[in-house]
């Protein structure tokens, strides 16, 4: 190998070298660019999949809540429901007992809702015409002032209305058991659940 060979093929090595080391630089720089945007690609992933866990995990409690006050909701109007069948039914029951007990019972009704000075009393239809013989003596042997019986009707379906001037007392058993009737709705409910 002449000189100029010799040199030829040193330049040739030498260049070899300085592109050989240029490229292992270069894919050095390359695989270092790599995993860090590998790492960064993955830390994002992982954020991102705790924003989406974390959404997720709102999601459902929220509807879990939705849940619960829907089921709370439901078991409300269902108890509401039973007991108000159940003063309707009580109602009915007080209605149709049989004459004696329940004019008896509007004697007790009378002692406790009579004020302490004269008054009109009016029945209904139904009861005005079904009155004992000689009641209105027994209503005024139990009440707080002397009641005189009317002969119209009062717009009630049982129960009576006491009338002071132009004040009149509903004494219909629906009035007294819808003015009853957070109490009984108490009391009922205990009873019930």
């Amino acid at each position: 190998m002449s000189g100029v060979d010799k040199i030829i093929t040193q330049i040739e090595q030498d260049t070899k070298a300085v592109c050989d080391d240029m490229i292992a630089k270069g894919e050095f720089k390359a695989k270092r660019i790599i995993d860090e945007a590998n790492s960064k690609a993955e830390a994002i992933r992982s954020a991102e999949e705790e924003k989406i866990a974390a959404a997720v995990a709102d999601i459902k409690k929220r509807g879990d809540s939705a849940a619960d006050l829907e089921e709370k909701k439901i078991l409300l109007y269902t108890k509401q429901d039973i007991i108000s069948r159940m003063m309707n039914s009580a109602i009915d029951l007080v209605k149709n007992l049989p004459d004696e007990e329940y004019f008896a019972l509007i004697l007790k009704m009378i002692k406790k809702y009579s004020l302490e000075q004269d008054g009109l009393i009016r029945f209904g239809k139904k009861d005005l015409g079904r009155l004992p013989k000689g009641f209105i003596d027994s209503v005024n042997q139990v009440s707080n002032g002397v009641l005189i019986l009317s002969d119209e009707p009062a717009d009630i379906d049982a129960g009576f209305i006491l009338i002071y001037g132009g004040i009149d007392e509903n004494c219909s058993f629906g009035a007294i058991f819808a003015g009853e009737s957070e109490t009984l709705n108490d009391k009922a409910g205990k009873l019930l659940f």
